[in-house]
């Protein structure tokens, strides 16, 4: 058996991926880390409230596409497929447009955003065009089966965005730390663009300068449209930016409602707690293929036990000392700050748990579940954000989240042993 995982590349490819989403969680973390200790609370606050909206918006616009490139691609084989360029058009015409809208959000989400300098949704609007040939890089990897160079994508990208926020941030202030996003991501895109020249040259740079799209090569594969592309990828974006801003909603609110120094101390306690979430991303990119395979409830219960074993002790240790950790890495006393990381630390068990369901429907085939109740959980959290925090100051961002994560976790969990136990029936009837 091991022989054959060798033999087809499963065990390799594996590896390299969750070596790969580990780093990139890992660095995610990190660079949220180190802002705090260049800008300050107020700067940290400021930042806090507007990469959210940098990536839900690079997702909706442009990275959410790759997967459907990467699913048409690997289901045409060897084949050449020339419509991977016409796609690239498509990406950064809707980048663009993403760009354009990015400059009147401050207008859109108002409250305290209408005071930013408008320099800031430059700065993000600028990330989307430069997403564009990082994503369309990966979308020809993963397609083309290039597991190994799609991880160094993700790699070399992360470990830019450290290395020039640092740069940029300490010459620029928060418009730098923006820009390193933009950044990391040109450095990814021409870095993706060597790996695609060197291994796939069907998909190379003098291809796309030479624009090989004639009408009569898109003819030949009829079969896949720009359309059916884009279509395919409209619930993996909506799934994955809904992800995103499920988790941001309550630091968006804040700045809007309460400012930014109060949404820096609202990040601190919600950095500290989604260092818990490093945890079950690394179990759920092993679940999904298992369940896949399997059908076996048996997957889940472990995936499940696994994850609280890892993260439950974690919780404790950051409802028992709060205090302790806030003013150990950030150098804070705050009630509110102290009370909302007891609360997060919550959330995150219960959105760590949510993560496991989510991809154990995903490996059954139920992936547009996940995306109902997400959606669901997204208009609960901003009901609720907007009314308790007007009220009860961040410690009501904190309780919004905690109420949506429960809520999405319960619908969630029912689902999933659901389905899990109708498929034992079948497999055993």
């Amino acid at each position: 058996m091991l022989k054959t995982f060798k033999k087809d590349g499963l065990l390799r490819d594996s590896t390299y991926m969750i070596f790969s989403n580990i780093y990139s969680k890992f660095i995610a973390y990190l660079f949220y880390f180190i802002i705090p200790f260049i800008l300050g609370t107020e700067g940290f606050g400021i930042v806090k409230g507007l990469l959210p909206i940098l990536d839900t918006l690079v997702i909706v616009f442009c990275s959410g596409i790759p997967p459907a490139m990467a699913k048409f691609i690997s289901e045409s084989g060897k084949k050449f497929n020339p419509w991977v360029f016409d796609i690239l058009k498509t990406m950064f015409i809707l980048s663009i447009i993403g760009g354009i809208f990015t400059v009147f959000l401050k207008y859109i989400l108002r409250g305290n955003y209408i005071d930013l300098p408008i320099s800031y949704f430059y700065a993000i609007s600028i990330a989307l065009p430069c997403s564009v040939i990082i994503s369309w890089s990966r979308g020809i990897l993963q397609g083309s089966l290039e597991i190994k160079n799609l991880s160094k994508t993700w790699i070399i990208e992360n470990t830019s965005k450290i290395v020039f926020l640092i740069i940029l941030t300490y010459f620029f202030g928060i418009f730098g730390s923006i820009l390193s996003i933009s950044v990391a991501f040109l450095i990814g895109g021409i870095f993706g663009l060597y790996l695609i020249s060197k291994n796939l040259k069907d998909y190379s740079i003098l291809k796309i300068l030479k624009n090989k799209t004639s009408k009569n090569n898109l003819n030949e594969n009829s079969e896949i449209s720009v359309k059916d592309v884009i279509y395919y990828s409209i619930p993996i974006a909506l799934t994955t930016a809904s992800y995103r801003l499920l988790n941001d909603l309550d630091g968006i609110f804040i700045l809007s409602i309460l400012g930014a120094f109060e949404n820096g101390t609202y990040g601190y306690a919600s950095l500290l707690s989604r260092f818990l979430f490093l945890f079950s991303s690394a179990i759920a990119v092993v679940l999904i293929p298992r369940i896949s395979k399997s059908k076996d409830i048996g997957e889940f219960k472990k995936a499940i036990f696994l994850n609280c074993i890892i993260v439950l002790p974690a919780v404790v240790i950051m409802i028992l000392f709060s205090e302790n950790l806030l003013m150990f890495f950030f150098g804070i006393s705050d009630h509110g700050a102290n009370l909302s990381l007891k609360i997060l630390s919550i959330s995150a068990l219960l959105m760590s748990m949510y993560t496991i369901c989510a991809s154990s429907l995903q490996g059954l085939g139920y992936a547009k579940i996940p995306v109902y109740i997400l959606t669901f959980g997204i208009i609960l959290n901003a009901i609720l954000n907007y009314i308790l925090i007007s009220n009860l100051g961040i410690t009501g961002g904190a309780i919004a989240t905690l109420t949506s994560s429960f809520s999405v976790f319960l619908i969630i969990s029912i689902i999933t042993f659901r389905k899990l136990k109708k498929l034992k029936k079948v497999k055993y009837s």
